[in-house]
């Protein structure tokens, strides 16, 4: 099965950089822990500062991509990530501010990243070999979460967290080399070049008219709010609470590299013997349980309940990754993907600032181990809106909108 030059271009340098992704998911909160002796309401409030852009820029930005392109979007968006990130270990790590004003133009690229990343697969290879060339990018994800965090956390042990920042800067050249390298630019399947209040309410009756997209976003939106405040809590809570090393740390959570792997080969025969539909239930259902057992966790138990989390929401976050991401792409019009995808990214992304503050203030009140038990409780309840979608709706031959 060859998928051509243009998507083995894209697949290799996104491999390199979700790899560096993983670097600085871990090192930028240790930066504020380790060096800045952050609160854990400041290291709360630092992811969400990264996450704060998709409920603001999303909207306008599906049609910014659209007009564009693909190709063009995602090569001035690693520019700019790189630039960003570099100023850390340039600049040094002088103080708080520096380091939300930095998430927030991260954050702010990414955005139109993104959205170009999540719509640019169908338009490089035929609709048959979307699926396999969705797992194939998720392969590359399960590699960078199985030698992303160990290596983060090994490197801030031996060079500090700041000049771990390095080799992230690095890996968004690589993905601006790769990405220059395909000629011709990804196209979008918009014509519509009408006014953009238009376009997003366009977007919005599309996505709302159609009943799995409509799903799959509150879905996607009540687990992320739930996994955000988690995540935005997990290394104050680990370091101070359970005592773990940022070696330890790292190691732990790459147990979800190892599974995301097989949430990928589960898709693939879960989809084939149930359908999508009873698979995105499970991928939900196995993705939401690994923050209880966090929760639960005690400073004897630490390392090991925090890989058994982190393996146990791998594998449905592996297998939600493609069936979700494929689900969506098939289901929407050429014409319309580049504004289903802002306006997923929009509500699902959206969520996850006001949900990391939300995790902050918790913490400060309440301790973060039950910050962490109430927004797993949250987590969990983006098994309801999958419940009430007819199995055959999941088809693209299904689809209700136009």
């Amino acid at each position: 099965m060859r998928l051509g030059r243009s998507f083995a271009l894209l697949w290799a340098g996104q491999s390199v950089s979700l790899a560096g992704d993983q670097l600085t998911r871990l090192a930028l909160p240790l930066v504020a822990v380790l060096v800045l002796h952050a609160t854990p309401g400041q290291v709360a409030g630092l992811a969400a500062a990264g996450q704060l852009p998709f409920l603001i820029v999303a909207l306008p930005a599906g049609v910014w991509v659209a007009r564009f392109g693909l190709r063009r979007t995602m090569l001035a968006a690693d520019i700019v990530r790189c630039a960003a990130i570099l100023s850390v270990p340039v600049f040094g790590a002088a103080n708080y501010p520096q380091l939300l004003a930095v998430a927030v133009v991260v954050g702010i690229a990414t955005v139109p990243f993104q959205i170009a990343y999540q719509s640019v697969v169908p338009a490089l290879v035929p609709a048959e070999l979307v699926p396999a060339a969705n797992r194939r990018l998720a392969l590359s994800e399960s590699a960078a979460g199985l030698l992303g965090p160990a290596a983060a956390g090994l490197l801030v042990g031996a060079v500090g967290a700041v000049r771990t920042l390095y080799i992230h800067s690095a890996s968004y050249l690589i993905s601006v080399v790769t990405l220059a390298a395909i000629h011709a630019d990804s196209p979008t399947g918009r014509t519509d070049t009408g006014g953009m209040a238009r376009q997003v309410i366009a977007g919005w009756r599309y996505v709302l008219a159609t009943p799995p997209l409509r799903a799959l976003m509150w879905a996607s939106a009540l687990f992320n709010a739930g996994f955000a405040g988690y995540e935005a809590l997990l290394a104050i809570f680990a370091i101070r609470t359970l005592h773990l090393t940022p070696g330890i740390l790292g190691l732990t959570l790459s147990a979800a590299g190892v599974a995301i792997p097989l949430g990928v080969a589960l898709s693939h025969t879960a989809e084939r013997r149930t359908g999508r539909g009873p698979t995105l239930l499970l991928a939900a259902g196995l993705s939401a349980a690994g923050p209880f057992l966090v929760a639960t966790a005690t400073p004897d138990t630490a390392a090991w309940l925090l890989a058994a989390a982190s393996f146990i929401s791998g594998i449905g976050g592996g297998c939600w990754a493609v069936t979700a991401l494929t689900t969506r792409q098939l289901l929407s019009h050429p014409d319309m993907r580049v504004q289903t995808t802002a306006i997923h990214r929009f509500v699902s992304l959206g969520v996850l600032a006001p949900a990391a503050w939300a995790a902050g203030l918790t913490a400060d009140t309440a301790g973060p181990r039950w910050a962490i038990l109430t927004f797993a409780a949250l987590g969990a309840l983006c098994l309801l809106p999958l419940l009430h979608i007819p199995r055959h709706s999941w088809s693209p031959s299904h689809s209700t909108a136009t």
